[in-house]
């Protein structure tokens, strides 16, 4: 930590928190707004990357807890995909390395400009989504959430975007529903990388627990706002952000 750090900062970090979470538990993306940031208050890129899961986990935790208590979370869709999704996180955890930024930019931008067009298609390319939620795991369910897993182990930033687009062609649940069942699966793999990261010591605890209390507040707020806004809002929100993001990557490439 630079000699500048001080204890004033610490708000901004809270603030930092709660705004993030409160994206991500309506659509996603909010890393790409934490990230910089935290490296411009002097934080070293990968330290800036494990304290930034400690709040997410509290966020997604929160706004899960929220929503299943209000009966949003579906159970058997989040026990059919936990499987999958720990052992995509555990692969992930094994390669828990930085590709190179200009690349990683590059296709996450092209991935989240594809999900967005394709969500928002009146016909539907790939098949409409199922009336009724799979009663059992299903092998492309089980390998596409797999894949996710890995993916959110390893980078993180932007899975939310794909994990709603992948859960809704999955299950054909609305998005209220589909977000709780992501904030619940999200917490699965941020906790195993997030281990990881920790042992390693890429973790600044104290920054790391302000956060995740704004973190709670975020996710409160955010799954609160789902509830009262509805589903129209939340599609809405999701399409902004995912194209807002694919912006910034995509200006910020052009500009290295």
């Amino acid at each position: 930590m630079t000699d500048w750090w001080n204890y004033a900062q610490y708000p901004a970090f809270f603030i930092l928190g709660a705004v993030v979470s409160l994206i991500n538990s309506i659509a996603g993306g909010g890393s790409t707004l934490s990230l910089p940031i935290m490296i411009f208050l002097g934080l070293p890129a990968t330290v800036a990357n494990g304290t930034n899961r400690i709040g997410l986990i509290i966020g997604n935790f929160s706004s899960a807890f929220n929503l299943a208590r209000h009966g949003y979370l579906n159970k058997k869709i989040f026990l059919q995909l936990l499987l999958p999704t720990f052992f995509g996180a555990l692969v992930g955890a094994c390669f828990l390395v930085r590709i190179g930024d200009k690349l990683f930019q590059a296709i996450l931008a092209v991935v989240i400009c594809l999900v967005v067009i394709m969500s928002n298609l009146r016909k539907d390319i790939l098949g409409k989504p199922p009336e009724n939620p799979p009663e059992k795991l299903t092998v492309k369910g089980a390998i596409g959430f797999f894949a996710i897993a890995v993916y959110g182990c390893i980078v993180q930033v932007g899975v939310g975007f794909v994990q709603i687009f992948g859960l809704t062609r999955y299950t054909g649940l609305d998005p209220i529903h589909v977000n709780a069942v992501k904030n619940a699966l999200t917490n699965v793999f941020l906790i195993v990388s997030t281990v990881a990261l920790g042992i390693a010591g890429k973790i600044d605890w104290p920054i790391a627990i302000i956060m995740a209390a704004g973190a709670w507040l975020g996710g409160y707020l955010g799954s609160f706002t789902q509830r009262k806004k509805g589903n129209k809002f939340i599609q809405r929100f999701i399409s902004i952000c995912s194209i807002g993001m694919a912006i910034a990557l995509v200006v910020d490439l052009v500009m290295k």
